[in-house]
């Protein structure tokens, strides 16, 4: 079911974005912020150690900040902040050890990528309207990519109608079991999730109807590369808009549970590209009438 898109303005936005950083005396912590087409970050930050700051630009020295006592702090920021990127940038990402609010801050790229004590999204709290923090999200490539995070909150991406990316956005996720069902109904504009669960080696089960609703999709490349856990393959079957399904479902070796039949995807036409999308996946009952560049 569709669920409309509430907006909140940014001039009367005041709900910050909050993480949470652990840090030791003499850390310098600095923002990884960005433009975002014509987007300019402005906004004041509160450091959470008596400090705070206002930034006007992507490039702003006041983006930077020197902790002179360890200890955990809560950053907060109340503004405009389009860009969020960690980017897996080794000075940062293990500073980084939660998120405890997506706030209103016009968000449009995020990502955590690297920061390995994240565990969790909080789903309480001001987060009812957190989640509507992510309405403007357009780009949620490595959102999540190579956290330990565990569970992905139901509801997450209902506001998020405009987003387009999905690449690596929960990739190498080594505890994800499992995924909620609508995680992606709403995100009806995406056209990519290429490597969107590629390394997840624990998932087993998703729903069947995961991207029955995404279109306008036409990149569906290394998805569920090595998530050998899984037993079941999806059919495609709304998605006819694709132009590759590479790797899709490659597996690292014949050590998996995929079975089931394989959608005959390289019938369509025109044919998409299927490089080892079956690749190792001798476990499908129809393995042997798949063509030998999809496996």
């Amino acid at each position: 079911m569709s669920i409309a898109r509430k907006l909140i303005p940014l001039e009367t936005a005041n709900i910050p974005f909050k993480i949470q950083v652990t840090v030791s005396s003499g850390t310098i912590f600095t923002l990884p912020i960005a433009d975002y087409g014509a987007l300019t970050p402005l906004f004041s930050v509160n450091w959470g150690d008596g400090f705070s700051s206002t930034v006007t630009s992507a490039t702003d020295p006041n983006r930077i900040h020197t902790y002179n006592t360890g200890g955990t702090y809560t950053i907060e920021i109340t503004g405009l902040m389009p860009s969020f990127k960690v980017g897996n940038n080794s000075s940062i990402r293990l500073l980084i050890n939660g998120i405890i609010d997506f706030g209103q801050v016009g968000l449009r790229e995020l990502n955590f990528h690297g920061c390995s004590n994240i565990n969790s999204i909080p789903a309480a709290g001001t987060m009812a309207l957190g989640y509507e923090g992510l309405s403007d999200m357009e780009n949620f490539a490595s959102f999540m990519r190579s956290t330990t995070l565990t569970t992905i909150p139901s509801g997450l991406f209902d506001y998020a109608v405009n987003a387009t990316t999905f690449s690596d956005c929960f990739s190498f996720l080594t505890g994800l079991t499992t995924i909620p069902t609508g995680l992606f109904t709403n995100n009806v504009n995406a056209t990519t999730f290429s490597s969107c669960f590629s390394g997840c080696t624990a998932l087993s089960t998703y729903p069947s109807t995961l991207f029955d609703t995404n279109t306008q999709v036409t990149n569906f490349s290394a998805t569920f590369r090595f998530c050998r856990s899984l037993t079941s393959v999806l059919t495609f079957a709304n998605n006819t808009n694709v132009l590759t399904f590479a790797s899709v479902y490659q597996m690292a070796s014949t050590s998996n549970s995929l079975a089931g039949n394989a959608p005959t995807l390289w019938l369509r036409t025109p044919t998409p590209l299927g490089t080892a999308a079956f690749r190792n996946c001798t476990g499908l009952t129809n393995y042997a009438s798949i063509p030998s560049n999809w496996k």
